[in-house]
């Protein structure tokens, strides 16, 4: 019975472990917050290489009236194999950010960028 028991607790461990998604979560959206800025960012795999994208906001040339108050990054592969998010420069309370994304070396992925803010 023990035995069965380690078991059922083990294959839930390693289930756990390897269906872990990569999301980036840095502020609140809370009440009167917009979303300033959506998208999707979606490379394929190829194998032994390392895939990454730089995305902007506001983009080149634009100008940005809002202050940011929440960044979600959402990693839609959830097996684990997708990528790895983060922050080069700006973020929450700036009106800019640079989030540089990576793939797992021989992966692909696929990310949604959701953008929160308020004019001031």
């Amino acid at each position: 019975m023990r035995a069965v028991l380690s078991l059922a607790v083990l294959c839930l461990v390693f289930s756990q472990i390897a269906c872990q998604s990569h999301d980036l979560v840095l502020g609140q959206a809370n009440f009167g917050d917009v979303v300033t800025y959506k998208t999707n960012e979606a490379k394929y795999g190829f194998p032994f290489i390392v895939r990454t994208s730089i995305i902007e906001y506001p983009e080149p040339g634009q100008v940005n009236y809002a202050y940011i108050r929440a960044i979600y990054v959402k990693d839609n592969e959830r097996d684990g194999t997708g990528g790895y998010p983060s922050i080069s420069s700006g973020g929450v309370g700036q009106r800019f950010v640079k989030i540089k994304l990576k793939s797992q070396r021989g992966h692909g992925f696929n990310f949604t960028v959701t953008i929160y803010g308020r004019y001031i």
